[in-house]
């Protein structure tokens, strides 16, 4: 009886932001349309953002609450669930890939990746305990600001194509308007109450927060993720399924991160965190394969499998 409640708080916090996250990629979709940029920026920054929103929130939460474990794992979790289960399903299903991620992009992944794992254990203490505090949280956010100016040039040099107008309905302003509000306000309840369920459950079974954040919180928060790539490249849109994946790894580890330094210093424990750093870190190497021109349907099925068995394996290693 004591688990009920928690597991329902974690179940009516994952459907709200499935719901949640669609109305919202759905209405950002409309109103992106109307900037007349290139799908691939789209999927990069507004799509990406959409879906981030449940992490990013959920970090927040996690924050103000004193549960650094939670929020780090959230995000680490997370990145390694889109490029994993979401990529990974993406590579496998698409037998033709029109459109990859753009060097600035996988260039800004990569090098933010990078910094955020030699920081952490450069930085970590003699107890293998890693501290972001406000400071780098303020050189986060700036960089995450600059790389976006720079996004924006380039998706204005390549305007929408078919395959994004596919995926718009040609809805008028009030009816994006309610699908970003009911958006917004859903992520943040959804959120709440998968926070406040996931939490209760690492108390009642004896699991730490890391743990939590790393698999139920982050599987939940990157759903939106999921359902937004399937539904992208099921209407042919191969750049913004990809896409999505990358912008969303790049908010989680640059913007989210620092905003969650911002709020109260993050601790980091290398201990419970530092494997989990190096598979984040060993899939985003992997996903700059992607770029390498004129690569063929075989070898990108073959690398979804490769990450997808990876995340897999991951899986079963922190539940064994």
């Amino acid at each position: 009886m004591d688990l009920l409640i928690p597991i329902t708080s974690v179940v009516v916090g994952l459907a709200i932001l499935i719901f949640s996250g669609d109305r919202l990629i759905q209405g950002a979709v409309e109103l992106a349309m109307r900037f007349k940029v290139s799908p691939l920026f789209i999927g990069i920054t507004v799509v990406a953002a959409g879906t981030s929103l449940p992490e990013l929130l959920v970090s927040l939460i996690a924050q103000y609450e004193d549960k650094p474990g939670l929020s780090i794992g959230n995000v680490i979790g997370s990145n390694i669930f889109n490029i994993g289960l979401v990529l990974g399903s993406v590579l496998i299903w698409t037998r033709k890939v029109t459109t990859t991620p753009g060097a600035l992009e996988i260039f800004g992944l990569l090098l933010g990746t990078i910094a955020l794992t030699v920081y952490l254990i450069l930085n970590a203490d003699a107890d293998g305990v890693s501290v972001l505090n406000a400071p780098a949280g303020i050189v986060l956010v700036l960089s995450f600001h600059f790389l976006l100016f720079w996004m924006l040039k380039s998706g204005k040099k390549n305007p929408a194509t078919e395959e994004v107008k596919k995926l718009a309905k040609g809805s008028g302003s009030l009816s994006i308007t309610i699908s970003l509000l009911v958006g917004i306000v859903g992520l943040w309840f959804g959120a709440r109450f998968l926070v406040t369920g996931a939490i209760s459950l690492a108390q009642l079974i004896g699991v730490s927060d890391t743990v939590i954040g790393l698999t139920l919180v982050a599987a939940g928060t990157g759903t939106p993720e999921f359902f937004a790539s399937i539904a992208a490249i099921r209407k042919g849109s191969s750049a913004m399924a990809i896409g999505n994946v990358v912008g969303s790894n790049l908010f989680n580890t640059v913007a989210i991160v620092g905003v969650a330094a911002l709020v109260r210093p993050l601790t980091v424990d290398l201990g419970e965190l530092k494997v989990d750093l190096m598979i984040n870190l060993g899939l985003t190497v992997i996903i700059c394969l992607l770029v390498i021109p004129g690569l063929s349907s075989r070898s990108r099925m073959t690398m979804g499998t490769l990450i997808l068995l990876t995340y897999f394996c991951w899986i079963l290693s922190i539940v064994f």
